[in-house]
């Protein structure tokens, strides 16, 4: 029995060590960092945030206006009961309409973002196919989360580090 129990061990021990996995380890930030579209692409979208924030600075602007002279107003007395309702409804609707346009721009802002740095975040993962693919790996797996968290706890110096291929693969093409 033992005899068995060894030979189908060893017979089983090549199609075992076949079956290994090859994991190589890709930091993506990296590679967006080393690429000329993508200081292009931030400031494209820094130049679109910068043109939202005016607009909604003007905005909030004419609001503080508004609350400072309705509170020099009420504060002179020289304000009436029924005037002192209209504005203080008035500068209700300018705070919500502040709020919904804060909101507004908030999404276009994360629109914008995702139109200009879809194509490059595709390029990037049909490199990382392209190189894994050529290196023969079977999986990639992330250095670290965007928050910085490594997804892996622990890689040893054997894991296959395939950013700068990616990087490599990406400036030639």
């Amino acid at each position: 029995m033992k005899k068995l129990l060894l030979f189908t061990l060893i017979s089983l021990l090549p199609l075992m060590v076949s079956a290994q996995l090859s994991v190589g380890i890709m930091s993506p930030d990296d590679v967006l960092d080393s690429l000329p579209e993508t200081a292009e692409i931030e400031s494209e979208l820094q130049s679109f945030v910068d043109e939202r924030e005016r607009n909604f600075e003007r905005r909030y602007q004419a609001y503080i206006e508004k609350i400072t002279e309705y509170s020099e107003r009420v504060e002179a007395g020289t304000i009436s009961e029924a005037e002192q309702q209209a504005e203080e409804e008035e500068i209700e609707d300018m705070e919500e309409d502040l709020t919904n346009l804060q909101n507004r721009v908030e999404r276009q802002i994360r629109e914008k973002q995702n139109e200009l740095f879809s194509p490059l975040l595709n390029r990037i993962e049909a490199a990382m196919e392209t190189v894994s693919r050529d290196l023969g790996l079977d999986y990639v797996i992330n250095k670290s989360t965007s928050t910085g968290d490594p997804i892996v706890y622990y890689a040893s110096d054997r894991g296959v580090d395939i950013t700068q291929n990616v990087i490599d693969y990406l400036t030639e093409n």
